[in-house]
């Protein structure tokens, strides 16, 4: 049986292969369409979903379509976007996760429509850390943050929202400043002297490396900086 990773990169010679040995029978559910055809290639509901809808060659392929029940590539797509957004690492390994990102540039409407399901995608996920504090989806979670980056997914305006977003948490959970630093966004200067990063996160930026003395002293120079970090600046000097 393909794993994930053939199914998503599978060309479309490839793709009409596998599904023509699967069968869905008389079943009219679409839900159940799909759990069919998952468990015969043992897969589950979502990596199906998800295999098959970033994978570039379906877009034409309309019988695979209709054989899981959609009517039209858009039906898929939207199928697509609510798995992949609201799974925390579930239905999706992280390892699917990083295949999925891996193979993002090969197509320039799947880049863009990984784009879009970023922000939500990663709101629920953490959300979810919030509620629960699973260890194992941290460290996912943490993998994933870094993959965006590294992978070109990620860029300028993205870094940004993310910067200017409440989540100081998260982004000190997955070493993000350092990581946006690494990845040519922004200078360490610039995310040093910005409200919005939290003591902590400016904390990692010193010990990193980025910011020299002379940066604390003009930091501190801020009347408004918060007490917090004023304290942590001090203990740098």
């Amino acid at each position: 049986m393909p794993s994930f990773t053939e199914l998503l990169t599978a060309s479309d010679d490839e793709l009409v292969r596998i599904f023509y040995k699967t069968s869905t029978g008389d079943e009219t559910d679409f839900i159940k369409r799909i759990n069919m055809v998952a468990t015969q290639l043992e897969l589950n509901h979502t990596q199906l979903v998800c295999a098959i809808g970033f994978n570039k060659h379906i877009r034409d392929l309309t019988d695979i379509q209709q054989q899981l029940g959609f009517r039209s590539y858009k039906l898929l797509t939207y199928r697509q976007n609510e798995l992949f957004t609201t799974d925390t690492y579930t239905q999706l390994a992280i390892d699917n996760i990083l295949d999925i990102y891996s193979e993002r540039l090969e197509d320039q409407e799947v880049l863009d429509t990984l784009r879009e399901l970023l922000h939500p995608r990663l709101e629920h996920i953490e959300a979810d850390i919030e509620k629960t504090g699973d260890p194992a989806h941290i460290i996912s979670y943490k993998m994933e943050i870094h993959s965006i980056y590294t992978s070109g997914i990620a860029d300028k305006k993205f870094a940004d929202e993310r910067l200017n977003k409440d989540i100081g948490k998260y982004r000190l959970m997955a070493n993000e400043a350092n990581v946006i630093i690494d990845a040519g966004y922004h200078p360490p200067s610039n995310l040093f002297f910005m409200d919005s990063l939290s003591p902590e996160e400016k904390g990692e930026l010193i010990e990193a490396g980025h910011i020299n003395q002379d940066m604390i002293k003009n930091r501190l120079q801020n009347a408004k900086i918060r007490e917090e970090e004023r304290e942590l600046l001090e203990e740098h000097l």
